[in-house]
């Protein structure tokens, strides 16, 4: 039998993100970048997903790769 491991979702990955990099609240987030408060906490509670221009305006405003930001692992690394 496979066992399958935890992996946190892309919202919490973008969460945990944001407050590790000293935004403690999606609205502060959101007056940095301009993208609405409500875009963010949704992505982070995984209810939707931004554009990709969304992800890479908040992943620059945290000083993180998109990769980083969306907790993509990738292979070999």
């Amino acid at each position: 039998m496979e066992t399958r491991r935890s992996r946190a979702t892309i919202g919490q990955s973008m969460r945990a993100c944001r407050k590790t990099h000293g935004f403690e609240s999606a609205e502060a987030l959101a007056e940095a970048t301009g993208v609405c408060r409500s875009t963010i906490l949704h992505a982070e509670q995984d209810r939707t997903f931004p554009t990709v221009l969304t992800l890479v305006l908040l992943a620059d405003a945290l000083g993180v790769s998109l990769d980083e930001y969306i907790g993509r692992q990738v292979p070999g690394e």
